[in-house]
C-alpha cells in the first residue's frame, strides 16, 4: 500500500469514529463559549480549526511514517496546543462571536458535537471520501434544524461550498467576514492573503475594505501581494510534502518581512505555517480588528 493510500486510510478511520481527522481530546475544541444556545437554526462553525491548527504541523510531520507507526493515537495522547495558543485560539473565537452578536445575531454552537468539514480530505484530492464524509457531516446538520452556517476560516469555508459538487447541499454557508464590522485601531501592517478566500471565495475584496477601514495602513507590493502573484505559505502541501511546505514558507516569510514587520492573516493554516518563520508580529485579522 502506497503512503497517500495509509494517510487516507487513517483520517477516513479518525473521521469515521469522532468526525476529525486526528485522535485528540475535543474539549480542546470547545472550550473557548460556554454561553451560546446549543440549538437554534443559525450556527457558528468553527470546525476546530483554530483550537488545534498550531498542532497540526507536528501530525502532518508523522503522516509520511504511518505505515510504521500503524496509529497516531500514541502521539495525539502526548500533543496539545500550550495554553499560549489555546488562549489565543480561544480570543480569536470570541471576537467573532462579539462582532456577529453587534449585528443583531445570537448563533447556536455544537460544542462537543461539532464535526470537522473534511477539508483536508478535498485538499489532498480524496474526492470519494470527502463526497462520503460531507454527507455525514450535511445529515448532522440537517438533523439539528440547522438552516445557515456562519464560518470562521477559508478551508472550512471552500470545504461547505464544494460539497455541492458532489450532493445538494441546501444550507446557506456565509463568512463572518460578511457579517462583521471592524473596530477603529491605527497601525500598519501588511498581509497574507488566504488563496482560498482571495481567489475562490471572493473575498479578498471584502476583508482588505474591513481592514482599510479600520484605519490601519496596508502595506502592499504587487508582485508580493497581488492577487495573481502572491503564493500559498505552503501549509496545505504538508501532509504530502513537510519539507517543500517548510522551505515555502521561509520563502514567503521572507518576502512579506521585506514589506512591513507586522503581517495579517486571514487563516489559521497560514497563520501556524508562517509565524515559525516571520520575524516581526503576525496576527489573525480577528484578533486585530475585532
Amino acid at each position: 500500500m502506497n503512503n497517500l493510500a495509509v494517510i487516507k486510510d487513517a483520517l477516513t478511520e479518525n473521521l469515521n469514529k469522532q468526525m476529525m481527522p486526528f485522535p485528540f481530546d475535543k474539549k480542546i475544541c470547545s472550550g473557548w463559549t460556554t454561553d451560546l444556545p446549543k440549538t437554534g437554526d443559525t450556527i457558528i462553525y468553527t470546525s476546530c480549526m483554530y483550537q488545534i491548527e498550531t498542532i497540526v504541523p507536528i501530525f502532518n510531520k508523522f503522516l509520511p511514517y504511518l505505515s510504521s507507526l500503524k496509529s497516531l493515537i500514541p502521539l495525539a495522547s502526548r500533543l496539545k496546543p500550550s495554553k499560549q495558543q489555546i488562549d489565543r485560539a480561544y480570543l480569536i473565537l470570541n471576537n467573532i462571536v462579539n462582532a456577529i452578536k453587534k449585528e443583531g445575531i445570537v448563533p447556536a454552537y455544537f460544542y462537543d458535537e461539532e464535526p470537522y468539514s473534511g477539508a483536508i480530505l478535498l485538499e489532498m484530492g480524496f474526492l470519494t471520501e470527502f463526497e462520503e464524509y460531507g454527507k455525514k457531516v450535511y445529515e448532522f446538520f440537517k438533523n439539528k434544524g440547522v438552516k445557515r452556517i456562519i464560518t470562521v476560516d477559508p478551508h472550512t469555508h471552500n470545504a461547505l461550498t464544494r460539497y455541492n459538487d458532489f450532493f445538494n447541499f441546501d444550507i446557506e454557508v456565509i463568512s463572518y467576514l460578511e457579517i462583521v464590522k471592524p473596530k477603529k485601531i491605527e497601525g500598519e501592517f501588511t498581509i497574507h492573503d488566504s488563496c482560498l478566500y482571495s481567489r475562490f471565495l471572493n473575498l479578498r475584496d471584502k476583508y482588505r475594505e474591513m481592514i482599510t477601514s479600520s484605519g490601519i495602513k496596508l502595506i502592499e507590493d504587487d508582485m508580493l501581494t497581488g492577487k495573481d502573484t502572491s503564493y500559498c505559505c505552503g501549509g496545505p502541501l504538508a501532509p504530502v510534502d513537510s519539507k517543500v511546505s517548510e522551505e515555502m514558507a521561509k520563502e514567503r516569510a521572507k518576502g512579506l518581512r521585506k514589506l512591513s514587520k507586522k503581517l495579517l492573516v486571514t487563516c489559521p493554516i497560514c497563520y501556524a505555517t508562517l509565524s515559525p518563520h516571520f520575524e516581526g508580529e503576525i496576527k489573525d485579522i480577528a484578533e486585530v480588528l475585532l
